[in-house]
């Protein structure tokens, strides 16, 4: 059975200078979903670090531009 996402509410948002990849799995299929929920609910940013699906890496195949530009288009 695959865990349900669980983004928690950050009170400041996340220097990109410092790495957003301290707080957020860029890599995980539900970033997405994750990140919707936290524009839905106002949050001023937002952290997977919680999530017990945060740890999870997937294979990237090609480069990282390619897995962005291949993310789903709403």
């Amino acid at each position: 059975m695959f865990s349900k996402p669980t983004p928690a509410e950050l009170n400041a948002p996340i220097n990109p200078e410092r790495g957003v990849e301290g707080h957020r799995n860029l890599f995980c299929g539900n970033y997405d979903s994750c990140l919707d929920e936290a524009v839905k609910r106002s949050w001023n940013s937002w952290t997977c670090t919680r999530c017990t699906l945060f740890a999870i890496q997937p294979q990237i195949e090609s480069s990282i531009e390619n897995y962005a530009t291949q993310r789903r288009m709403a």
